[in-house]
């Protein structure tokens, strides 16, 4: 992950302009995920350790947009409730879906706590919370708590580090590769513990072998 030359890019635009990249990168990630937001926030945190920007304004404007992103998700599983498409997926998906509306109505608030610590699957979790049918008011509380929470670390990780971007990039880079570990892990956990519950199901309701 390189990042100079996304600071000498930001560096030579207006503030003005510089802000709203920041919105938008950290608000698009909710919506592609695989973009990598949290480059800009980082990207953000140099500005403010090595460059005299003010620390409050970027942490306002980061946590704005993932905040706007998360509310767009969360419309998105509410429209696919009302339009009905969740009756499109087979079997196996609807049980899946309704595992983790189960969840969701059961946790929903700290799921959402730890949504933006989990890079690459944020915005699932929005999503699962419109199809729950969570309250916009807890979607946007725990999309705004968590995103403050992970933004100030960064933040602060930049402004411990100012200008040594290559220990920055590569903090970040190695803790998406553990996530993604765990996140594997617990996937393939999850599948086989559905596969082996339909498989239980069944074995139990074959009938007898004829003597």
């Amino acid at each position: 992950m390189d990042l100079e030359p996304i600071i000498e890019t930001l560096r030579a635009w207006p503030p003005v302009v510089v802000y709203l990249m920041l919105f938008g990168s950290a608000l698009i990630e909710y919506l592609v995920p695989p973009l990598p937001g949290d480059t800009f926030v980082i990207a953000g945190a140099v500005l403010v350790s090595a460059f005299g920007w003010h620390f409050l304004p970027v942490l306002a404007v980061v946590t704005a947009g993932a905040t706007f992103g998360a509310w767009i998700d969360f419309k998105i599983g509410r429209w696919l409730v009302r339009t009905g498409r969740l009756d499109k997926f087979g079997a196996t998906g609807k049980d899946a879906i309704q595992g983790i509306v189960r969840q969701m109505q059961k946790h929903g608030p700290a799921y959402l706590a730890v949504n933006r610590f989990l890079p690459g699957i944020r915005a699932f979790f929005f999503v699962a919370a419109g199809i729950a049918g969570l309250k916009t008011h807890q979607v946007l509380l725990w999309s705004t708590v968590s995103a403050l929470a992970w933004n100030t670390g960064l933040l602060a990780l930049g402004y411990a580090l100012g200008k040594n971007l290559d220990s920055l990039g590569e903090l970040l880079t190695n803790y998406s590769i553990v996530v993604w570990i765990v996140i594997g892990g617990i996937t393939l956990f999850f599948i086989g513990r559905i596969f082996w519950k339909r498989r239980k199901t069944k074995t139990k309701g074959d009938p007898p072998d004829a003597l």
